[in-house]
């Protein structure tokens, strides 16, 4: 296992995760977008910075449900759930990488989105570490079935446009990264949803904004001992006025086996595990989230699953092909 040493620059960005972290005020986030308890396992969908990042191909598969066994008289039948499906390519010849990231979300009350983006990442060594730039384009679209519809105010608009139909819209999505990392650690900044875009469904009087999300974020690998290492993470959300932080760590056994807990602010703890096998090559990971704020209407666990395979590298270039010739001729 290489040496891994705690730097200058290390310090200061743990520094500044913890200010941000205790500075921070204590307000909950709507879910617009879906929140990873395993965000730092998953950082093609973190950040689109990460596309081809440490010359890596890879495909991965991500599940989420939330809140499992809640029901609501009110709602339609199923769970919330959400599936990311990713791939990563580096073409180290450029320098790049390109990404492609799938999502599905979906709940009981009559509620599903869907989205698709495409990603490029450019990768400069600068100083000791590199830092990568990144571009993710795409569609997101919400459909609406309004046999389930919760309609929650008597003059909500959306009563006539969705009442016994099925209503759905595509809008473009745009977002931005970037990220700067050392041999054994990394800091980012992340905006998506940059497109300014909204659902109207061809009714003038709904327009449901696409809001901008932000988010900064890092981690990093401390060495404890010749075996084991410990890896902090961290990372804070922002849109429409409202914060959401979650810090946490994990410790990992010579590259094998990984145990961990985090905590999100005014939302849950969790505890999470894994495991990588085939020379590192398979990455398997499992969190549980346990509810701690508004109990009462929420069921108190959430599953997450993570797969991710790391397959072999494509060199990206041409081979030399010897030129036969009759007076030298070798073979």
């Amino acid at each position: 296992m290489p040496t891994k040493l705690l730097n200058t620059s290390l310090l200061r960005s743990l520094t500044f995760f913890g200010m941000v972290i205790l500075g921070i005020s204590q307000t909950g986030l709507a879910q617009q977008d879906p929140q990873l308890s395993l965000f730092h396992q998953n950082t093609i969908f973190l950040n689109p910075a990460f596309a081809g990042f440490q010359d890596k191909s890879l495909v991965q598969l991500h599940v989420r449900n939330q809140w499992t066994g809640y029901e609501s008289s009110n709602d339609g039948n199923g769970s919330l759930g959400t599936t990311i499906v990713g791939a990563s390519l580096p073409l180290g010849k450029w320098n790049t990488g390109l990404g492609i990231v799938y999502m599905s979300d979906k709940t009981p009350s009559g509620v599903s989105q869907q989205t698709i983006r495409l990603q490029m990442a450019y990768h400069y060594p600068l100083a000791s570490g590199t830092l990568s730039v990144g571009l993710r384009a795409g569609f997101q679209s919400k459909s609406f079935d309004g046999r389930v519809y919760r309609v929650r105010d008597a003059g909500d608009p959306l009563i006539n446009t969705f009442s016994g139909k099925v209503v759905s819209e595509s809008i473009p999505d745009v977002g931005l990264g970037v990220v700067y990392a050392g041999s054994n650690w990394n800091v980012g900044l992340s905006a998506d949803h940059l497109a300014n875009a909204k659902y109207t469904f061809s009714d003038p009087s709904v327009s449901m904004p696409l809001a901008p999300v932000y988010a900064v974020h890092g981690m990093a690998e401390l060495l404890l001992t010749t075996s084991f290492d410990l890896i902090p993470f961290a990372q804070v959300r922002y849109y429409s006025g409202r914060v959401l932080p979650e810090a946490g760590a994990r410790v990992e056994f010579r590259d094998m086996f990984w145990v961990g807990g985090s905590y999100r602010l005014n939302d849950a703890a969790i505890g999470m595990v894994g495991v990588s096998v085939l020379n590192n090559r398979l990455d398997l990971g499992y969190s549980l989230d346990y509810t701690m704020v508004n109990v009462a209407i929420k069921a108190p666990l959430t599953h997450e699953v993570f797969v991710r395979f790391v397959m072999p590298t494509m060199k990206m270039g041409t081979k030399g092909i010897p030129i036969k010739t009759p007076r030298f001729r070798i073979n």
